[in-house]
């Protein structure tokens, strides 16, 4: 097996032939990102003719809600876990629920696109690595909120994309809360059954389009009500980024939601039913300075029940 001669510095000073471009992944890489919203999922690293490194990575957003701006933080250490070298990948984009963003992991594989997932010209060592750590530090969600590295999120897919029960990650107890029990090796926890028959929905949709929206009405979670309305507004977009929940249904005074716009203006409104609902958006719409037309309310919906 040839030695990491990429990452080698005093190569370029002592040979006069560029080193060839090519991937190399014989250093192992461990993944730090397993509580993390954005999981990594897979690594290359691949060597410039300059001596220098690209670092690219895939990964998938496994929480309930779009993400657009992950960092991603690499370190090579040595023999003795002491760190040699680190790079940061400061990526921003659509990140929707589930979707996997590939990296350049081969030479005829992935896009144009794929090369934003790579932090380039990473200088070399002077001694080969014996690890690569590769880990999410930080997340900013398109709601506006953010995910610093120990906090607490829903998980609503595992890595492979494949939607899971939405549960909380990382959470500390509730306070008074019923106490883990452990007999013979098998663990059990108990809980308060929420009230019976409490709907959830939500209209996804996105911004200024008439017709890539998805609606999701008496769903048992907010993450299930999420999930579904994100997937049919993103089917309406044949698979452009974008949408994003922005009317989540809930209660009796939010039972129902709509969405109005006449493509320069919008606005959005709940209600405990749709005449009072519909009203308010139109009414807010003109109060933005939109124009109210008959078909100025472009999705609407209302939970069965509360």
């Amino acid at each position: 097996m040839r030695t990491f001669i990429a990452f080698c510095l005093c190569v370029l000073f002592l040979a006069p032939i560029a080193v060839s471009a090519e991937f190399d992944n014989t250093v192992p890489w461990r993944n730090l990102s397993a509580n993390s919203p954005i999981a990594v999922t897979r690594s290359s690293v691949f060597f410039n003719s300059d001596g220098t490194v690209r670092l690219c990575v895939n990964f998938r957003n496994v929480s309930n809600k779009a993400a657009s701006r992950v960092r991603v933080t690499f370190e090579f250490d040595d023999s003795f876990d002491r760190p040699m070298r680190d790079a940061v990948l400061e990526r921003s984009g659509s990140f929707g629920p589930g979707i996997l963003i590939e990296g350049k992991m081969d030479l005829l594989g992935g896009n144009s696109d794929s090369f934003n997932n790579c932090v380039d010209r990473v200088a070399g060592t002077t001694n080969k690595p014996t690890l690569e750590k590769i880990d999410v530090t930080d997340v900013i969600f398109e709601d506006g909120t953010r995910w610093k590295k120990g906090d607490a999120f829903v998980r609503a897919f595992d890595n492979g994309g494949g939607h899971v029960a939405a549960a909380p990650v990382g959470a500390t107890p509730t306070p008074g809360a019923a106490p883990a029990v452990n007999i013979g090796g098998a663990t059990a926890i108990g809980g308060s059954v929420g009230a019976s028959g409490v709907a959830f929905g939500t209209i996804a949709w996105i911004p200024g389009s008439r017709t890539a929206y998805g609606v999701s009405t008496d769903a048992t979670s907010q993450s299930d009500a999420d999930f579904a309305a994100m997937l049919a507004c993103t089917q309406l977009a044949k698979g452009a980024p974008g949408c994003k929940p922005v009317v989540r249904l809930y209660g009796a005074d939010n039972k129902c939601g709509a969405i109005a716009t006449d493509e320069s203006k919008f606005s959005t409104g709940r209600g405990p039913n749709m005449s009072a609902t519909i009203q308010s958006v139109l009414q807010a719409l003109a109060a933005a300075g939109g124009t109210i037309a008959g078909n100025s309310v472009i999705a609407s919906a209302c939970n069965t029940r509360t």
